[in-house]
């Protein structure tokens, strides 16, 4: 299926299918968009098949002369290194009068952290040439309204690598992509994680978004290119539904636009009562990476895996140190101001937005127990 053909199908589905059609009405009419092309970023394929009013494709050297705050939602591709030092401030002002900011790949490196520093880095792994199954951790964020739903009808489906779960899509990372790491667990919101990415190059998140400055600005980063060519069909339509919810809920926010989902919020495999799908707990279970400091999961006669409880941390013990480090990202918590857990089992600490992350994944990093509340 083509980009055309594939837009057109996101279109459709979200006029139809999705109650979307004020929203795509009012994007056509208002919603503008802005592309800078990078060495391996190539926007252009996906942006002119976007539903808006206005959709411009520019080079990097061309950011200088252009008047940002005439777009809603401006995207730095692959590596951003060719953008001039000097448009930084004018990408910062951007995005802290409202503006928001998507990136790819490598401008975590050469944008993100010298623009937005903070909030997520690089972590200085580099991936191989790969397609990964990704897991939607939020599924209710407005960026992913509709993707689970979506992925799961039967043309699909059919579509799909055999390993490749209901609730799975596909993403291809182009050799030496670069992993996601979050420094900022309190501000950044992980969208769409891959435990294939955590075990191999250390992180899982695939799709992240943070605020920025005080007149709701947002910055969006997406490990990989937004032309996914080696996803498949099912992760190349994920990709154009989430790119285009960006949009969406950027002019729904600016014109007011309230969304209700109807009752018809559902795919075609799906019926109402199912619209909350998420997938049974074991089908999200994954084998811890194999690194030497972690413990065998403990097995009965029966082979099962066991359950652990997840206990929330008295700070004011004296048992607990802020200096220690979680297990899931390896910072420590000096500076946390949220909750801390630990497994009861083997004790290991994280913070609450790790915990989080962990739990979809199904069992402890350390010791490999099912994770409980």
């Amino acid at each position: 299926m083509s980009w055309k053909d594939l837009y057109s199908e996101v279109k459709k589905r979200k006029m139809e299918a999705l109650d979307k059609k004020d929203v795509v009405q009012a994007v056509e009419k208002h919603g503008k968009i802005l592309a800078v092309t990078g060495r391996y970023e190539k926007p252009k394929k996906v942006i002119e098949h976007m539903y808006a009013s206005l959709k411009k494709v520019i080079r990097e050297k061309e950011i200088m002369k252009e008047d940002l705050t005439l777009y809603d939602v401006v995207l730095i591709g692959c590596p951003g290194s060719d953008i001039p030092y000097a448009a930084h401030p004018k990408v910062r002002d951007f995005v802290m009068n409202g503006g928001w900011l998507i990136t790819t790949d490598w401008a975590i490196h050469s944008i993100i952290e010298n623009i937005f520093p903070g909030h997520i880095r690089w972590n200085r792994a580099k991936t191989a040439d790969a397609v990964v199954a990704c897991q939607i951790i939020d599924p209710n964020h407005p960026f992913l309204e509709g993707v689970l739903s979506e992925i799961q009808q039967n043309k699909w489906q059919k579509q799909t690598v055999k390993d490749t779960k209901k609730g799975e899509f596909r993403w291809w990372l182009e050799t030496r992509s670069f992993p996601i790491q979050i420094i900022n667990h309190q501000t950044v919101r992980v969208l769409i994680g891959s435990w294939e990415i955590q075990n191999k190059w250390g992180e899982s998140p695939v799709l992240v978004e943070f605020d920025y400055g005080k007149k709701n600005g947002r910055v969006i980063h997406m490990i990989s290119h937004t032309h996914l060519q080696k996803g498949g069909a099912k992760g190349k339509y994920a990709s154009a539904l989430i790119l285009t919810n960006v949009l969406d809920e950027k002019i729904s926010q600016k014109m007011g636009i309230s969304k209700v989902k109807s009752p018809q919020y559902v795919s075609d495999l799906q019926s109402p009562q199912q619209q909350n799908y998420q997938p049974p707990l074991e089908e999200q279970w994954v084998s811890p990476p194999q690194q030497n400091d972690y413990i065998t999961p403990a097995t009965g006669e029966t082979g099962l895996t066991e359950t652990t409880q997840i206990i929330e941390v008295n700070v004011n013990s004296s048992e607990f140190s802020f200096t220690s480090k979680c297990i899931y990202c390896g910072f420590d918590f000096t500076d946390h101001t949220g909750k801390i857990f630990t497994c009861q089992t083997c004790n290991a600490p994280y913070h609450e937005n790790c915990i989080n992350i962990q739990v979809n994944e199904g069992t402890c990093k350390k010791c490999g127990r099912i994770l409980l509340w």
